[in-house]
C-alpha cells in the first residue's frame, strides 16, 4: 500500500515533488478510507491525477517504475544522470533523489534512494514507529573522497560483531556503485528487509499504455476463479468477446524446422520443473510452454470467441481484437491483483483506447467495490467524465502543473470545493488549473 512518494530532479521533476494517499477531514465515502487503529493512518484506496499534455503525469508514474525497476533487478541503471532535470543547471548538479514510505503485510517501511554521477550515495530502510520511535533496518552511503561504501546494519537483537561483520563483507565484497542493498535482502536474514522488498516485487504493479500484460495465458489456464472473472468482466462490457480462454497448439504445428533447438531446450526444461515456461513473442504478448493432461508439449495460447450468426463460437487472436478490448485484457489482470492480493495498481493513461462511458462505468465498479483492506488503484487520466463525487473523494483527485518548466502536484482540497461543485466544468474551465493554455491558439497561421 502507497502512502507517501517524494521526487526531485527528475525528469520534468525539478524541485522536491510529493504524491500522496493520505487523507483530508472528509466524511464522504468512508469505504474508500483503510484505517489502522493501531498505527492512527488513514490512507485512500484510489486516486486519479489530472493534467495537460507534457505537465508530468506520466513523468511521475515512470519515476516510480524507475524506482521499482532498480529494486527488483538489483542496480541502478548506469545512464542515470541522462534523467535528470535539465533546465535548471542547479538543480541539475544535485543527486536524483527518491523516497518511498509504503506498507506491506501490515508492516509500515521508508525507503530512500539517493544517486550522482550513476553512483548510489545513499540508500536507507526504516520501519515506520508513528507512535514509536523510526527503526533503521539498514543504511549505505558512499564517501566520495575515499570512494569506499559504508554499510550500517540493524537486526532483531541490535548491532552486534556478527553484523558489524557481514555490514562489512557487503561494502567491500558484494555492493558496488550501482547495486541496491535493499536487493540483497536474502544476505541479510531479516524477514523485515525480505517483505520490504516484496512489495516492489509483488505489491506494486505499473501499467503504461504501451504495456502488454505478458502472462494472462497463466491465471487463464491456471485458476478457475480469475478464468470465470475475466469472462465475467469482457461479458458484462459489450465488447462482442463471448469468452476469453487458452488454446493449445502442438509443439509440432507451433515450431518451424528453424526452431528444432529451442523446441529441445522447452522439453527439457519442462520434463526438469514440470511447469509452465514463459515463451514470449516479437509482439509483446506472452504464451506458455506446457505438459498437458494428455502428457503431451503444447504452446498454450490466450484467445477471444465471438459468437457467428449460426450461434456457434469463433476463436479470435488477442491481436485481431479492437485497442480498446487489447487495452481491457491489459488491465482486467491488474483490476483483480487490486481485488483480491492487496496490490498497488498504478496505470498510466487508463482512458488509452476506452470509451468515456465505459470507462466510467469501470472506474465506478473498481472504486465502490473495492478490497477491505491493502488494495490501491491509482490512475493518470484526460477524462474528465470521471470527475465525479460518485466515484472519487475531493482527496483522491489530483492535478499536475508545470511552473516554469517544473512539475507541480496537489490535491483537489487545496482548494475546498463546494460539496455542490460541478466539479468536471470546474475542471474545463480552469478553475484547478492542470488544462492546455489555449489562449494563442487563434493566432496559429496554418498556412
Amino acid at each position: 500500500m502507497l502512502i507517501r512518494f517524494v521526487v526531485s530532479n527528475f525528469l520534468s521533476f525539478g524541485k522536491e515533488c510529493e504524491f500522496n494517499m493520505l487523507t483530508a477531514p472528509l466524511k464522504t465515502h468512508p469505504d474508500h478510507v483503510y484505517y489502522n487503529p493501531t498505527k492512527r493512518l488513514k490512507v485512500l484506496k484510489g486516486a486519479a491525477i489530472y493534467g495537460a499534455n507534457g505537465a508530468g503525469k506520466s513523468n511521475l508514474v515512470k519515476a516510480i517504475n524507475m524506482l521499482r525497476s532498480a529494486v527488483v533487478s538489483g542496480h541502478i541503471r548506469p545512464d542515470m544522470s541522462r534523467f535528470k532535470y535539465k533546465l535548471d543547471d542547479e538543480i541539475s548538479e544535485r543527486p536524483i533523489v527518491f523516497d518511498v514510505e509504503y506498507e506491506w503485510n501490515k508492516k509500515f517501511y521508508a525507503y530512500h534512494l539517493e544517486m550522482q554521477d550513476d553512483l548510489v550515495l545513499e540508500e536507507s530502510l526504516y520501519e515506520l514507529g508513528f507512535r514509536q520511535e523510526d527503526k533503521i533496518l539498514f543504511e549505505r552511503k558512499y564517501n566520495a573522497q575515499t570512494k569506499k561504501i559504508n554499510v550500517v546494519l540493524r537486526t532483531g537483537r541490535g548491532t552486534d560483531s556478527k553484523t558489524k561483520l557481514l555490514a562489512s563483507i557487503l561494502a567491500d565484497n558484494i555492493l558496488d556503485g550501482t547495486k541496491l542493498l535493499l536487493s540483497s535482502h536474502n544476505m541479510l536474514g531479516s524477514r523485515k528487509v525480505t517483505n520490504a522488498f516484496q512489495w516492489f516485487d509483488v505489491g506494486l504493479q505499473i501499467i503504461f499504455p504501451s504495456t502488454v500484460y505478458h502472462n494472462i495465458v497463466r491465471p487463464l489456464s491456471l485458476s478457475g476463479r480469475f478464468s470465470a472473472f475475466a469472462n465475467n468482466v469482457m461479458t458484462s462490457l459489450d465488447t462482442g468477446v463471448v469468452k476469453v480462454g487458452v488454446e493449445e497448439i502442438p509443439f509440432d504445428d507451433f515450431f518451424t524446422d528453424a526452431d528444432a533447438q529451442y523446441k529441445k531446450e522447452l522439453v527439457a526444461r519442462l520434463r526438469e520443473r514440470k511447469a509452465d515456461i514463459p515463451v514470449p513473442l516479437k509482439n509483446g504478448i506472452t504464451l506458455a510452454a506446457s505438459i498437458n493432461d494428455s502428457g503431451n508439449y503444447v504452446i498454450k495460447k490466450p484467445v477471444t470467441y465471438h459468437e457467428s450468426s449460426s450461434r456457434s463460437n469463433v476463436v479470435f487472436d488477442i491481436e485481431e481484437e479492437s485497442d480498446g478490448t487489447q487495452r481491457l485484457l491489459d488491465i482486467i489482470p491488474a483490476i483483480d491483483m487490486y481485488l483480491n492480493f492487496n496490490v498497488t495498481v498504478i496505470v498510466d493513461e487508463v482512458d488509452e483506447s476506452l470509451h468515456p462511458s465505459l470507462l466510467k462505468a469501470i472506474m465506478h465498479k473498481i472504486m465502490n467495490s473495492g478490497p477491505a483492506y491493502g488494495g490501491q488503484f491509482i490512475i493518470t487520466t484526460h477524462e474528465s467524465n470521471l470527475l465525479d463525487y460518485d466515484i472519487y473523494r475531493q482527496d483522491e483527485i489530483w492535478f499536475v502543473e508545470k511552473n516554469n518548466g517544473s512539475t507541480e502536484l496537489y490535491p483537489l482540497t487545496d482548494f475546498k470545493p463546494r460539496a455542490d461543485l460541478q466539479l468536471q466544468k470546474g475542471y474545463l474551465m480552469g478553475r484547478f488549473g492542470a488544462v492546455p493554455f489555449l489562449a494563442n491558439l487563434k493566432d496559429l497561421n496554418w498556412q
